[in-house]
């Protein structure tokens, strides 16, 4: 059995240690449990210092981002389904005293004079998530889960090497493609029982590799877009699958009853889908939030889907210049004014108009479009 703990007086002995070879050295593989790495932290030799993240220097204000990170392993560990991966921890050679010994069995174990662990390749945030569902009062995490641990022997010098690489080597798989394999929210998997559901949109027409659509693809929108207009702009909350599928289901409805009044948003070949780009705001990714935004206000009223709602976003509108458009064309001023839609400049030096995706622009185009139908809030 894999054990720590401190042993006469300052000796420390991490049981049962594998050696592997890495980063052109020596390094050692062990397991250890939430309960032996509370007690090297409560101890002081396992330091949460000297990581390359500098959310976690001393002294600096951690950011919303990581620390919902942290928060979400911290509760997935409380429930004991978290996807924690290899621990890293470091021991510096140059600031330590430790040898490797071979015992009965072959059981190699590493005895610890002098020096401290700490945290500079990497995992923190995944210790501090441990830390924290082992400190918290439900007391529903098992202290006694069992980690796989990479003790790293590197200076300072190799252990920013290692860390560099560990961060920046590699891109990870894009936002679109993690959550239409798993969808571990309510407004993910509605997202994706609406994709599949709906006859005007399906895997043909919303792309489940990328986080955008290519220019010469005839799909409407990326996936990872459609999740995030529902869970920014669909406020009913589904308390269990029942409920997601309810909302699922309506969302399918009234999709198909804007395709008969917005062609945009449905299937189309791939010269109209081409036209449209840079000609209307229908069938953009930040009008799929205005979509989104309307049907929400729709739900909570209980209204049954109906083409009828959505004809004032196919009727003519009169620009600033005086010229009779269509609402949702970019000669709509009111794109502009609202900060939809940007003056630019093409490759040419030619002035032209480009659609913003800010959260802004988003939540102006939802209002919007809640204001043209007659459901402003």
């Amino acid at each position: 059995m894999v054990t720590a703990g401190v042993l006469e007086g300052t000796m420390l002995v991490i049981n049962n240690v594998q050696e592997v070879d890495d980063a052109g050295g020596r390094q050692f593989e062990t397991v250890m449990t939430a309960r032996m790495l509370m007690e090297l932290i409560d101890t002081g030799r396992l330091k949460l210092t000297n990581n390359i993240r500098p959310d976690h220097a001393p002294g600096q204000r951690m950011k919303a981002k990581t620390k919902a990170k942290i928060e979400k392993w911290a509760q997935e560990l409380l429930e004991n389904r978290a996807v924690i991966g290899n621990l890293s921890i470091r021991l510096d050679p140059d600031q330590s005293l430790f040898e490797v010994v071979t015992g009965e069995n072959d059981q190699q174990d590493l005895y610890l004079d002098r020096g401290d662990f700490d945290c500079a390749v990497d995992a923190l945030s995944r210790i501090k998530a441990i830390q924290r569902a082992s400190k918290a009062a439900a007391g529903t995490f098992d202290t006694g889960t069992r980690f796989a641990v990479r003790i790293w022997i590197a200076t300072e010098e190799e252990a920013h090497r290692v860390a560099a690489i560990y961060n920046t080597r590699g891109d990870k798989v894009n936002d679109t493609a993690a959550k239409y394999a798993y969808q571990e929210t309510a407004g993910q998997r509605i997202a994706r029982t609406l994709m599949m559901g709906s006859r005007n949109l399906g895997l043909d027409n919303v792309e489940v590799l990328s986080n955008t659509v290519s220019a010469s693809s005839p799909k409407l929108v990326a996936f990872n877009t459609l999740v995030q207009a529902i869970e920014t702009c669909w406020e009913p909350e589904a308390l269990n699958a029942n409920d997601e599928k309810a909302h699922a289901d309506y969302l399918i409805s009234v999709w198909d009853e804007v395709v008969k009044v917005r062609p945009e948003f449905g299937r189309v070949t791939k010269s109209a889908r081409k036209d449209m780009r840079g000609s209307t705001v229908a069938g953009t990714a930040v009008s799929i939030y205005g979509v989104v935004a309307v049907a929400s206000a729709m739900f909570q009223r209980g209204e049954t889907p109906s083409a009828g709602r959505f004809v004032a976003l196919k009727t003519d509108v009169r620009a600033a210049n005086g010229a009779t458009v269509d609402y949702m064309s970019y000669d709509h001023d009111l794109w502009t004014k609202i900060g939809v839609l940007v003056l630019s400049e093409d490759k040419n030096g030619r002035p032209k108009k480009s659609l913003r995706m800010s959260f802004q622009t988003r939540k102006a185009m939802a209002d919007e479009m809640l204001r043209r139908v007659g459901l402003a809030k």
